[in-house]
């Protein structure tokens, strides 16, 4: 018998499950981590700097009455990837969704680009990333049951100028999102990606206060830009149960970005 929608909104709820948020000390990562506590889920928190996930660890647990545990770790270094999830599954006994969302950038022409900034970028972005994943998937395995959401970018669908190495990192990660989703499925796990577009962010301050501000208002036809906790939702709906039948996908929010055409005026 087919199961009865009305109470749908349970689906969303994430009670008793873990969660891992990588990049989670500002941004796009700290709205994510804070919506998970917010719908019940056990949190770790992760990020290059104790100092500053203390307090957000702190304070995301007192508003949510989740349990929080901040974890300093750098992704672009494997041997703190194995220590991060150790101390998860010391502390937690399993892993139940992975938001891959730290990611850095480096911009220079394509023809100036240098290697250690290809290497720096990449290593974070792509490689650390996939072997965190690797990490909680084996956990996943095991427990017959897992959701992994990657923050990909409009660099996995278009070409911007100057954003070499990041471009090439999150179109890999698109590629890999795929990949796991289907090698993965017979495990239900499922594997999907959030594409933002132009997020209100720190990272993103330089483009807001120069020419390029103009661009992307033009350029989007909600004529404005994100805010980090746009996302939140999609997110939680891609680590509950609502979204088991979901996998393999990238979703955008972009404000209509990448559904506009390049000749949008805006207002």
């Amino acid at each position: 018998m087919q199961a009865s929608a009305i109470r749908m909104i349970d689906k969303f709820r994430l009670d008793d499950k873990v969660s891992i948020v990588t990049g989670a000390s500002r941004g796009i990562g700290l709205a994510i981590a804070e919506a998970l506590a917010g719908a019940g889920s056990k949190l770790v928190v992760v990020g290059r700097k104790i100092e500053t996930l203390q307090p957000i660890a702190e304070r995301i647990a007192a508003e949510s009455g989740a349990q929080v545990i901040p974890i300093q770790a750098d992704i672009g270094k494997l041997d703190e990837i194995g220590r991060l999830v150790e101390r998860t599954m010391d502390g937690f006994g399993k892993i139940d969704i992975l938001v891959n969302n730290a990611g850095i950038n480096a911009r220079s022409p394509a023809v100036e680009y240098s290697e250690e900034d290809w290497d720096t970028v990449t290593n974070v972005n792509l490689k650390g990333t996939f072997f965190l994943t690797q990490a909680c998937g084996k956990a996943m395995i095991n427990q017959k049951q897992g959701k992994i959401i990657n923050i990909l970018s409009l660099t996995s669908a278009v070409g911007l100028p100057t954003v070499v190495a990041y471009t090439a990192s999150k179109g890999g990660l698109l590629q890999l999102t795929k990949l796991l989703a289907v090698e993965w499925a017979p495990h239900n796990i499922q594997v999907n990606g959030i594409a933002p577009g132009f997020i209100r962010t720190e990272l993103t301050a330089s483009v807001r206060a120069d020419s390029r501000n103009e661009w992307v208002l033009n350029r989007t036809p909600a004529y404005r830009w994100g805010e980090p906790e746009e996302l939140a939702g999609l997110a939680v709906f891609l680590a509950s149960d609502a979204s088991n039948f979901v996998t393999g996908q990238m979703i955008f929010v972009d404000g209509g970005f990448m559904a506009g055409s390049d000749w949008y005026q805006g207002k």
